[in-house]
């Protein structure tokens, strides 16, 4: 197998890219050289565990193609604070997302962490897909991900 780094400037503004790989859509703030963003998206409920309206959920994500078999490895950083990240088919598991009751739903596998974290996928079959990154509530840390499609 071949392994492709993709922290390299894209062709275009907002792609990050490796050969056979690209990312279709990136988060606004994305910087493909230092792998940097912020949340810039939020789900929000008229009445939060406070008794207010508000933000419930702060996410960004990034959709990309993949092959049957083919390994997404990363990496991902926080300043410490709680944030998950799913891998779901695109464009539905998206629109999902983005319209459910502030994230709640069977979405899978979801994983966590505070620090810093390895991600290893294997694409189950050709398609589209997203990786959401999220956390309750706003966050407006620097988050980094760095990325291998092998």
């Amino acid at each position: 197998m071949t392994t492709f780094l993709i922290l390299l400037p894209g062709p275009m503004l907002g792609y990050a890219w490796a050969e056979n790989f690209t990312f279709l859509r990136t988060p606004p703030s994305y910087n493909s050289q230092t792998g940097a963003f912020t949340m810039s998206t939020q789900l929000t409920n008229d009445i939060n565990d406070f008794g207010r309206a508000g933000a419930c959920v702060m996410f960004d994500y990034f959709v990309f193609d993949a092959t049957a078999g083919q390994t997404l490895q990363g990496q991902v950083q926080s300043g410490g604070k709680e944030i998950f990240y799913m891998i779901l088919q695109s464009p539905n598991g998206l629109y999902r997302f983005e319209n459910s009751n502030c994230g709640r739903g069977d979405w899978g596998l979801v994983e966590g962490f505070t620090s810093q974290t390895s991600i290893t996928w294997i694409a189950p079959e050709n398609g589209r897909f997203v990786i959401i990154f999220l956390t309750h509530r706003f966050y407006g840390g620097i988050i980094f991900f760095t990325v291998e499609a092998t």
